[in-house]
């Protein structure tokens, strides 16, 4: 059921009818002419959810079944799939000829295939915003970037995929979570690095208690305290990331939180600068009698991927990061 969920392969944008968008990042609806569509009951509007995370690509018939019904004893099951098929085909296509083959949403063998672009549908605009904030950062415009971010948050407008269900939109609900947590934390780094550490802490100090186990969050937390000369407050945000991770994880805090933790002890002005020291040569003495410099602490504040630690499909402090 993995490869279903794939990236989406491209198709020619005159296969893309401009008059259809939806949306994923919330509730599951579609528009026509910019009139909204009645898609009917949950289990059709689960199908539409399926295909639109496949867009471009065929999504077998039994895939369908599976995915939207799992384990349920389900009757007829094909017949169930062609006849939400053919209402939604009516729906997005409501001037095609009776038994002529669709032009938006067509059957491929014994699989159904969705054809829109990545900008008819909230996720394929949110994936793009974030690429484009990359793009921006790499090529060192920090301000657009975060502006950027912050404004394809702001347009995700709660869990995704709410009012539908099923086992692949449930492992779907969750990695779409996670995928905008780490946005969120991408976001954070980069107004971070721009100086807005006051408007950040409330915001982290939401994030941390939704998430006690992310430990880049309560990092970012303690470096934006810090930056607010509230050293005793960035000490205790990490005494409160120990007991986290260790009352119920059994784990010690990471080399990024402990290195964090030094660099606020010493008062750099970095907590996330690393810092040059002398490394330990075989034979107890330096080669060629130089010593070398190895670089420890924290590592630097980069684009943050996705790991393990999110408690809940969605965080109403993430929610209000965007400006």
């Amino acid at each position: 059921m993995t490869d279903l969920l794939s990236p989406s392969t491209a198709l020619s944008s005159a296969a893309h009818p401009a008059d259809l968008s939806f949306e994923l990042l919330g509730e599951v609806r579609g528009w026509r002419d910019g009139v909204e569509l009645p898609l009917g009951a949950p289990r059709q509007r689960a199908l539409l959810a399926v295909l639109l995370l496949r867009a471009g690509s065929p999504v077998g018939r039994d895939h369908l079944i599976d995915g939207i019904w799992g384990d349920t004893t389900v009757l007829d099951g094909a017949n169930l799939v062609q006849a939400y098929v053919s209402k939604l085909r009516k729906l997005v296509e409501p001037d095609r000829a009776p038994r002529t083959a669709g032009g938006v949403l067509t059957r491929v063998g014994a699989s159904y295939r969705l054809s829109i672009g990545p900008q008819q549908c909230d996720l394929g605009r949110f994936e793009q915003s974030v690429a484009d904030a990359r793009a921006l950062r790499a090529a060192g415009q920090p301000d657009e970037a975060e502006r950027t971010l912050a404004a394809a948050l702001s347009r995700w407008p709660g869990p995704a995929l709410t009012g539908v269900s099923g086992p692949l939109l449930d492992v779907e609900r969750t990695r779409l979570a996670e995928l905008r947590l780490a946005v969120v934390e991408e976001h954070t780094e980069l107004a971070l690095e721009l100086g807005g550490h006051a408007r950040l802490v409330p915001h982290l100090l939401v994030l941390t208690a939704e998430h006690p186990y992310r430990e880049r969050l309560w990092a970012l937390l303690m470096a934006a305290l810090y930056r607010g000369s509230r050293q005793a407050d960035a000490l205790a945000a990490y005494q409160r990331a120990r007991h986290a991770l260790g009352e119920h994880l059994g784990l010690l805090p990471g080399p990024e939180l402990r290195g964090i933790e030094e660099a606020i002890l010493a008062r750099r002005p970095d907590p996330f600068a690393r810092v040059a020291v002398p490394a330990e040569v075989p034979g107890g003495a330096p080669e060629h009698g130089r010593p070398h410099l190895t670089l420890v602490g924290p590592a630097p504040l980069t684009a943050s991927a996705p790991h393990a630690g999110t408690r809940g499909p969605w965080s109403a402090g993430a929610a209000r990061l965007a400006r």
